[in-house]
């Protein structure tokens, strides 16, 4: 082989090899240059994700308060209609009892009319409307709850609460119950 030819010959594997060479070596950087790309990409979207999940926890924080605080104001309504209802309850039947009372009895005289008049339906309904709208009304209920509460953290039982305090078993046990949640 002649040198020219020799030169040739080595010359064109020479630029072929530099070529692939050339070529590997660019699409390993292509790659490296995508993963790099893809990398930060990624780490953007978990960015984005974390600022969108915190944003979403914390409106989900305060709508569980705002449910809270509504359960808590439902839980104090409930309770004080419930105090209401046996306040009623009782005076329904202080009312049946007068009535009774009056008609056992031959004589009527002019009080004990106006009592039986008050005992009517209509009359009773109204007079307990009144007996709602007064303000000594919560401050007994009030203090009948903090009656329940102190008998009971003092170890009284159920029964022996409502007993000392003439108040039902239910109620007892419907005042524990709400003020327990509430603590």
């Amino acid at each position: 082989m002649d040198p020219v030819t020799f030169f040739v010959i080595a010359g064109t594997i020479a630029t072929v090899t530099f070529s692939w060479a050339n070529f590997l070596m660019n699409t390993k950087l292509k790659k490296e240059e995508d993963l790099d790309e893809a990398e930060q990409r990624i780490l953007e979207l978990m960015g984005r994700f974390k600022y969108v999940s915190n944003l979403r926890l914390e409106m989900l924080d305060k709508k569980i308060d705002e449910i809270k605080k509504v359960i808590r104001e439902a839980n104090e309504v409930y309770s004080t209609l419930t105090v209401k209802i046996t306040d009623l309850m009782r005076l329904k039947e202080d009312f049946i009892n007068v009535e009774e009372e009056l008609n056992s009895n031959s004589k009527v005289s002019g009080k004990e009319k106006e009592v039986k008049e008050i005992v009517d339906h209509e009359s009773f309904e109204d007079k307990n409307t009144e007996i709602l709208d007064e303000d000594k009304e919560e401050d007994i209920e009030t203090n009948i709850e903090k009656k329940i509460l102190s008998l009971h953290d003092e170890g009284y039982t159920d029964v022996e609460i409502a007993k000392k305090l003439g108040v039902g078993v239910g109620e007892v046990q419907l005042m524990i119950g709400l003020f327990r949640r509430g603590r």
